[in-house]
């Protein structure tokens, strides 16, 4: 998927509206509209060198149980530019082809999804997080002006941030620098250079290699911005209506049974389970 320091397919969805607006349809030979004899198993398509990728199994991994099925996994479409170009087709293909199930898409409300596709229920709500080094700072406010903020470039929490900041007298806004690149902004913040980050929690995660705190990094409040949550779900084929009921139902269950907190527990998500 495009840049790894956002969510498997989630940023991605929220870039290319554009992309998708613009999509023609693919030629029928490169499709399979015959329906696959899955019979005991079910095949998820998962881009597994996304930020989110090893949530995202596992949670692929307890629909299938909850659907008495065997999980097969298989390679999503990964390595797109920003523009998307060529992505939907490919996963167009993909889809209709190879895979029941793509896990790990944001689901952006009123996104223009493409015909061929149809979003299940979000499984998470991950939020982005707001990281320091100081000791001294609790919350957002709490980090002087003359501090430098940096951003998880194209992110819905550094949106947030921005509509906050520009609200403010330009004398009180805080100087803000995006960054493409998790592990260079984790570093300016610990060299002193960034005041402050914004950016995906399993994107902090990955950075320092686990646990935060263990790299002398804490997670503070956003406060007055409210904190921003990536909606994370699924697409399946909108031809498969029933299979897209018996994964929302799935879904269900995992988050009312509290398999999908003890994962986002398990992989040190801060998050909860998607809404009913």
């Amino acid at each position: 998927m495009f840049p790894r320091l956002l969510i498997s397919a989630v940023l991605f969805f929220a870039t290319c509206a554009g992309a998708l607006a613009q999509g023609g349809g693919l030629p029928q030979e490169l499709q399979n509209n015959t329906r696959r004899m899955q019979g005991d198993q079910i095949t998820f398509c998962l881009d597994e060198q996304s930020v989110g990728a090893p949530f995202d199994h596992a949670v692929g991994m307890a629909i299938a149980s909850a659907l008495l099925l065997n999980a097969k996994f298989t390679r999503a479409p990964s390595g797109f530019g920003l523009d998307a170009q060529g992505y939907f087709d490919e996963l167009q293909i993909v889809m209709a082809n190879e895979c029941d199930v793509l896990l790990g898409v944001s689901l952006q409300p009123n996104f223009p999804y493409p015909e061929w596709a149809s979003p299940t229920r979000a499984y998470a709500q991950v939020p982005f997080v707001l990281a320091v080094t100081d000791p001294s700072y609790n919350k957002l406010s709490d980090i002087p002006k003359d501090k430098t903020l940096g951003t998880a470039l194209g992110s819905i929490g550094e949106y947030a941030f921005i509509t906050y900041n520009q609200q403010l007298p330009e004398a009180e806004r805080w100087r803000r620098l995006p960054y493409a690149d998790a592990k260079l902004m984790v570093q300016r913040l610990k060299d002193g250079t960034l005041g402050g980050i914004i950016l995906w929690g399993p994107s902090l995660g990955r950075a320092v290699g686990g646990d935060p705190a263990k790299a002398g990094i804490r997670v503070i409040d956003t406060a007055p911005v409210a904190q921003s949550f990536v909606l994370v779900g699924a697409l399946v084929s909108s031809r498969d209506a029933f299979l897209r009921s018996q994964v929302d139902s799935a879904i269900s269950s995992l988050a009312a049974d509290g398999t999908i907190q003890q994962l986002l527990d398990q992989f040190g998500y801060q998050g909860k389970p998607g809404p009913q």
